[in-house]
């Protein structure tokens, strides 16, 4: 082959290799991103108390009490937060038996719930009102240090 031919061919071999790569641009959900089907206008993150296993939606619907602090994210946070736990990698490590959750990331659809996480970093647990994949198992070590690091970008102590 000649100098042209080959160089067609590699752009050619390199133009099918990133149709073919599943994982996402920075700023792009995830292909195994179950959130990014959530039909929503806002996300809120909130610190709360949620001793006693209260999720930060309750069974009526309605935000748990005693919230500490919110933050409304924009879209790259909720794009990579979501990311996150719907990456694998994010999950693997023992689950413990409190669920004491402290932080709560709710989806709002004209300001009613449409999706919500509830995380307990005490048990490294979350509990979802959508299947995360992988979410069976506790956070892996890596995967709790990355909700940590989201949790103080936020400006939440934990």
């Amino acid at each position: 082959m000649n100098r042209k031919a080959n160089t067609l061919m590699l752009v050619l071999v390199v133009f099918v290799i990133s149709c073919n790569n599943k994982t996402s641009q920075p700023g792009e959900f995830d292909s195994n991103n179950v959130f990014a089907k959530v039909d929503y206008d806002k996300v809120v993150a909130y610190s709360y108390n949620g001793e006693r296993g209260n999720e930060i939606i309750n069974n009526k619907g309605t935000l748990a009490g005693e919230i500490k602090s919110k933050v409304e994210l924009n879209e790259s946070q909720i794009i990579k937060f979501t990311n996150l736990l719907c990456n694998k990698s994010t999950y693997g490590g023992a689950v413990a038996s409190c669920f004491d959750p402290h932080l709560g990331i709710v989806f709002y659809k004209n300001n009613k719930p449409a999706a919500y996480v509830s995380i307990c970093l005490d048990c490294n647990n979350l509990v979802s009102s959508i299947k995360i994949p992988n979410s069976n198992d506790g956070f892996s070590r890596d995967g709790e240090k990355n909700i940590m690091s989201f949790e103080k970008e936020l400006g939440f102590q934990h």
